[in-house]
């Protein structure tokens, strides 16, 4: 008879066993955030995978080609994930169909539709084909199962584009636009062309040029091709567009849609017709050799399998135990796309020859240098040294970093040159590969020399900047007129205190004490006496505009935000502007009134009701390290409630799962790093305890070592820290050091239900400390 308590053991062991794991891709859903904003791409792709093959759905309008509502119009070789702002890419179309080759008739309506890692299937309803997809790194694979009676017939829409420029006067000044495409029919089972586009998300004026070859393993009995989405040619092996206008000028009217392409039409059967696509953004012999090297003979699911291993090797640097089902995908997930992008495109690079990797789709650096890049400098920091490397080469062909990039070309400054963000992160936190004597020369190019085109990159209205230590109202602008000036004089000011701190780092004294100064020009935009009547009681001071003479904006108003060309600020309103001095928490604390002052107004800042409103809002970047502000006042309780209040009323699971577009990952990053329990202070070498939400989690770090931290009696109600130890000894702390983490080890907290004073130690950096 066995012994029943060592059987009872023996579950216990095996049930914890099961919580404790390291992350893997079964547990991600891809589609989780493609929905109410989130923007997020659903299709397969591998890390940091240049080919992101996926369906595009509705009008095109969409930014990750998914969309709730409207039919199938084929599947797209190039997508970005989670942005907002305007389309980029949606090239190189196939569709399945049917019968004779109808381009115009094509969309089909979707059914039984399935996503997970590296693989994508939907059901076309009107046709009942099924068609699959999974890819390789520049090398989607396809396999359409048709009816077995028939004619079965595949497109491929060379003119293809998301948002394509519509015969409109209204059109979006962001559209894309078709500028020239080729295509040739090669074989039987062969299709190669080039489709060039322009304008788009980065309103882009060097045409970007994307190649590809189509293979089948099943020739084609009929083949032709067509322009415009009509005047089907059977026979013909080649067709082409070009523009009717010149670069850089633009048209100015309104230019047709173009839809250029070819079809295979294969004769009925029961074996399903596999594809791939080779891409190159060089040539159509690169695009070929992809589609040759990468995928052996048409091997689907080898390749999905190769893509399932490769996402699997990426993420089991991260290990959590516990949390519920929904909480583990929600962060498994997150994890994952935050390695959608950047784009890796190293031997892809059109315009220079290099042996440095090569990085493409910053969409946007504003967006991902707070949380997404920190955390890969923990999980995958190799890869970040190839970011940064492929960035310095970009800073030499376009001499300036860019805040935005997509299609080998910069543009969409968002705020300030943030760029130098990610490089000072890095020198702080001592990755290796990098020339920073040459680094730091670039970053104060950045931050002394005007650019000339300030919305593609660099940044603009230095000589203000310098004189007035602020951008005025009349002469802040890349084109004349206002354009911001709230918002990037205060991204300016943490951008200086970046440089400042590289300066300082290599021993340029003098540049040190010059970049901390300009690091303090916020306080010149501090409007001591506007004050904002709320419900819960007056807050006073913020952040707000300035004449080029000193006298204030007229009016002020703490609703005022915008986007773009405005004389305000950027995404966010002035309550969130008036909390990001990165650099100098301190100083804010002390020009905001003092401790019990700030603190009334952050609990203001998050009070429920006020998130749709102008106040706090987590689905906007700028607002991502201030629920962990409360740290600095001696008050790390207000940071764990708060934190846990944000994530289960932002993050969900599903299609609606994210609180707005995922910006790249930056909502995914910021997810994981709060559900670990701790958060970075970007560009400094330091990181803020909050609350976890796992009773454990462990990071394998490269240099051998494993950094955990472990919850103890974590629940939804235990949200607060009672008591904490580093590796076994009392730790009073609310921070700890980048050098503290990857000396491995763990942090333990002991967690309760009411809020406690644990973090009596000193607070955290500030640039007041200096």
């Amino acid at each position: 008879m066995r012994n029943p308590f060592v059987c009872a053991a023996s579950l216990l062991i095996l049930a914890f066993a099961s919580l404790a794991h390291a992350q893997n891709s079964s547990e991600i859903d891809p589609m989780l955030g493609a929905d109410k904003g989130g923007n997020v791409f659903l299709g397969p792709t591998l890390p940091f995978g240049m080919a992101k093959p996926g369906p595009d759905y509705g009008e095109n309008d969409g930014n990750s080609g998914w969309s709730a509502r409207g039919n199938l119009n084929g599947f797209s070789q190039l997508h970005v994930s989670g942005t907002g702002g305007g389309p980029k890419y949606g090239n190189i179309s196939v569709q399945p169909m049917m019968g004779k080759a109808d381009p115009a008739h094509s969309s089909a309506p979707r059914a039984d539709e399935h996503a997970e890692v590296g693989y994508y299937s939907v059901k076309l309803a009107t046709s009942a084909i099924r068609a699959e997809v999974t890819t390789a790194r520049r090398t989607p694979v396809y396999r359409f199962t048709y009816p077995t009676t028939g004619e079965r017939t595949l497109l491929m829409d060379v003119g293809h584009l998301l948002m394509p420029r519509q015969e409109s006067s209204h059109r979006n000044p962001e559209s894309q636009e078709v500028y020239s495409t080729d295509v040739q029919i090669l074989s039987p089972t062969e299709i190669a062309g080039m489709q060039s586009s322009v304008i788009g998300w980065n309103i882009q004026t060097t045409p970007m040029k994307v190649y590809f070859y189509l293979v089948t393993d099943t020739p084609a009995i009929i083949s032709g091709t067509w322009e415009n989405g009509k005047d089907v040619q059977s026979g013909s092996v080649k067709a082409t567009y070009t523009a009717p206008f010149t670069i850089p000028s633009l048209p100015k009217t309104p230019a047709r849609v173009v839809s250029t392409g070819a079809y295979l039409t294969f004769a009925a059967g029961e074996k399903p017709v596999l594809a791939k696509v080779g891409l190159s953004f060089v040539s159509i012999e690169q695009a070929k050799r992809n589609a040759m090297s990468e995928v052996a003979k048409f091997d689907f699911e080898g390749t999905r399998k190769a893509a399932v291993a490769a996402w699997d090797k990426e993420l089991s640097t991260v290990k959590i135990e516990g949390g519920t089902e929904g909480e583990r995908q929600q962060f498994a997930t997150g994890l994952y796309h935050s390695m959608l992008m950047p784009v890796d495109r190293t031997s892809e690079n059109p315009l220079w020859q290099s042996a440095t990797p090569y990085y493409d789709d910053f969409y946007c650096i504003w967006d991902t240098f707070r949380s997404s890049t920190p955390l890969l400098t923990l999980v995958d920091p190799k890869r970040v040294t190839g970011i940064l490397q492929s960035l310095m080469e970009i800073q030499d062909h376009d001499k300036f970093f860019p805040d935005g990039r997509s299609g080998n070309f910069s543009g969409r400054t968002q705020g300030g040159s943030n760029a130098e963000m990610m490089f000072t992160d890095a020198y702080l936190k001592r990755l290796p590969g990098l020339d920073w004597q040459r680094v730091y020369r670039a970053m104060l190019h950045d931050a002394n020399v005007e650019s000339s085109e300030p919305v593609r990159y660099g940044r603009g209205d230095l000589d203000e900047w310098k004189r007035l230590g602020y951008l005025s109202i009349e002469h802040s602008g890349h084109g004349g007129g206002a354009d911001r000036p709230g918002s990037r004089s205060m991204e300016y000011a943490a951008n200086d205190y970046a440089v400042a701190l590289m300066a300082k780092g290599l021993h340029d004294e003098p540049a040190a004490k010059q970049y901390m100064a300009r690091a303090d020009n916020w306080k010149k935009l501090w409007d001591a006496d506007a004050v904002d009547h709320t419900e819960g009681g007056d807050v006073k001071g913020f952040v707000w505009m300035r004449h080029d003479d000193g006298r204030w904006k007229e009016n002020f108003n703490p609703h005022l935000g915008g986007t773009w060309n405005q004389d305000s600020f950027y995404e966010a309103t002035t309550w969130t502007y008036s909390l990001y001095v990165p650099q100098d928490v301190r100083g804010l604390i002390e020009t905001a009134g003092g401790a019990s002052a700030f603190k009334h107004r952050l609990d203001l800042f998050f009070a429920p009701g006020f998130a749709d409103d102008y106040r706090y809002d987590v689905g906007n970047e700028p607002g991502f390290l201030t629920p962990y502000l409360y740290n600095w006042i001696g008050d790390q309780s207000s940071t764990a409630k708060t934190i846990r209040a944000i994530l289960p009323a932002s993050y969900h699971t599903g299609l609606g799962g994210l609180p707005g577009n995922d910006d790249s990952g930056a909502m995914g990053s910021f997810l994981v790093f709060n559900q670990m329990g701790f958060f970075p202070v970007a560009a400094q070498d330091f990181y803020l305890i909050g609350s976890p939400t796992f009773p454990r989690s462990t990071i394998a770090l490269a240099n051998g070592k494993k950094f955990s931290i472990i919850a103890e009696n974590s629940s939804p109600t235990n949200v607060y820290v009672a008591t904490a130890t580093w590796n076994g000894k009392p730790y009073q702390r609310s921070w700890f050091t980048h050098d503290q983490l990857m000396a491995g080890g763990e942090l333990r907290l002991t967690m309760t239900d009411k809020p406690t004073h644990w973090d009596t130690g000193a607070p955290p950096p500030s640039m007041s400390d200096r």
